[in-house]
């Protein structure tokens, strides 16, 4: 397995590479993130790992770039950082603080191999879709209502996960149509209006979506059989109630007064 290593401390990188080398990886380094972007364009790597304080990029940019080109669209990225990013995408992209040892850092990148292994096996070719395979964005300018509203009716099939607090709530849309919700240990209608519930409180939350095509989407259990229009009525009614009632939702996603 290939590895792109870009990260400005030289001592750091040399001693990264060497251990990351133990574990099999085939390591390719440098300090520059313009070199590291010539070097996807010669070999795509299958895993980088991104210093956040690059002298001629940025994190961010490093990452954009990246995401943007089909070859390293669903490469699992490392990123050494202090500070949260929620441009990050929680299946593909690992965060670890500049205080990690080299050893903690190779630990990391493992980890994070194994957990992209896993994600890829278990969604069976999510991300790989034809551009524009993802749209991503906060939920502080468009809601969640919002989102699901123009996928619905734009027709996409694919799966809009969002993020909020760490916790993951997984959407899956069939031509436009909510076919499956996954939220904790919720599915179906019960986690879709803990999500709304949750992302109203929390509007910096993020999201993602990924194009999926049709019959992976089918394979999935059909958790929400009424239509999407319809759902989202509903919902909204049941909204309102929690808002101006002051209803709690309760952990096990019932009512509380």
């Amino acid at each position: 397995m290939r590895a792109l290593l870009v990260m400005t401390d030289d001592v750091r990188r040399e001693a990264v590479a060497v251990l990351a080398a133990n574990e099999g990886l085939d390591i390719t380094s440098t300090d520059s993130g313009l070199h590291a972007l010539t070097q996807l364009e010669r070999s795509p790597p299958d895993v980088i790992i991104c210093d956040d304080r690059l002298g001629d990029l940025s994190g961010a940019e490093f990452h954009e770039i990246v995401r943007s080109e089909p070859g390293t669209r669903s490469t699992p990225l490392l990123l050494l950082s202090d500070t949260p990013h929620h441009w990050l995408d929680p299946h593909l992209d690992l965060s670890v603080p500049y205080t990690s040892t080299s050893r903690e850092l190779v630990a990391a990148l493992m980890k994070l191999i194994r957990r992209s292994t896993q994600t890829q096996g278990q969604l069976g070719g999510f991300g790989d879709a034809p551009d524009p395979a993802q749209i991503s964005g906060t939920l502080e300018i468009m809601n969640l209502f919002d989102v699901i509203t123009t996928f619905n009716q734009m027709r996409k099939t694919g799966r809009i996960l969002v993020n909020v607090a760490g916790a993951e709530a997984l959407i899956y849309l069939l031509s436009g149509e909510i076919r499956h919700t996954e939220y904790g240990i919720a599915s179906g209608h019960p986690a879709l209006l803990q999500a709304f519930v949750d992302t109203y409180e929390l509007p910096t939350s993020f999201f993602v979506f990924t194009v999926a095509p049709d019959p992976l989407v089918e394979c999935l259990p059909e958790t929400i059989t009424l239509q999407t229009s319809r759902l989202l009525l509903e919902t909204a009614f049941q909204l309102d109630r929690i808002h101006s009632e002051d209803i709690l939702f309760t952990d096990e996603l019932g009512w509380q007064t």
